[in-house]
């Protein structure tokens, strides 16, 4: 359950540099030539594997880190970049945390009420890199949410209430890619939409029919999980950010 609004401060010291620095560029990723490949069994999820440092102290987060910071998601801040904090209850207990947004639409409703309710000056939304939010969420010192219509999408029913809710990705095993040195990369969409506009793309291309283009569902989470214990001959996945916030951002910079 989330509460009005308490306080606004900065999120913890580990994330001060990422969270109080100006926005930055997010550029979709270049295109690879297209390759059938299906990726590694499912894991479950982060907490359930391992304890959060296991994962952020071990040698392969780095990496990980670099893919997810290729997102961004977004949320209500103050005039200086710093999140607005509000109260969470979280297992009976009572959190001050940030909200971040995995689309933009969401974060500028969220800024809209949050205008109506409170008299903070020069609040707006700003876009932070994911890997630096997705520790803090490990650790619990951050809340993520996904799009409410994504979760349905996933299989949750119509009244859940995305704030929770693990972040929905999507993907199509048949249109995974290649890198330049021959590894299969297999793009994760948070949109089903932008997943099914892929498969679209991809039957442009080299033909075939889309019913045979099964687009399936992970979370967020379980592709770190698969990440982390990823052998080098493994497929990679690249996170594919939705393409309204990619048109926020470039709008931003652009105006």
């Amino acid at each position: 359950m989330r509460a009005p609004i308490t306080s606004i401060t900065t999120a913890s010291c580990a994330a001060a540099a990422l969270l109080a620095g100006p926005a930055r560029s997010f550029a979709p990723p270049s295109p690879r030539r297209p390759l059938a490949r299906r990726p590694s069994p499912s894991a479950t999820s982060v907490h359930a594997t391992a304890k959060p440092n296991e994962l952020f102290d071990s040698a392969g987060w780095d990496a990980i880190k670099a893919e997810l910071d290729q997102v961004p998601i977004f949320a209500v801040a103050n005039e200086q970049g710093q999140p607005i904090k509000y109260s969470i209850e979280k297992k009976s207990t009572k959190l001050e945390l940030p909200l971040f947004y995995t689309h933009v639409d969401d974060a500028l409703a969220e800024l809209e009420k949050a205008k109506e309710n409170n008299d903070f000056p020069g609040m707006d939304i700003n876009p932070y890199p994911l890997g630096g939010i997705f520790e803090m969420w490990a650790k619990d010192s951050a809340v993520i949410v996904p799009n409410k219509k994504s979760i349905v999408m996933a299989g949750a029913p119509p009244n859940a209430n995305p704030i929770g809710q693990q972040v929905p990705l999507f993907a199509c095993m048949e249109i995974a890619q290649e890198t330049e040195d021959g590894k299969p990369v297999l793009p994760l969409f948070f949109e089903l939409e932008d997943a099914q506009d892929a498969v679209k793309e991809a039957v442009a291309m080299d033909g075939g029919k889309e019913e045979d283009f099964e687009v399936v569902g992970l979370n967020l989470p379980e592709a770190v999980s698969l990440l982390s214990n990823a052998k080098d001959e493994a497929t990679a996945f690249q996170f594919i950010p939705p393409a309204s916030s990619l048109k926020h951002i470039r709008n931003y910079l652009g105006g």
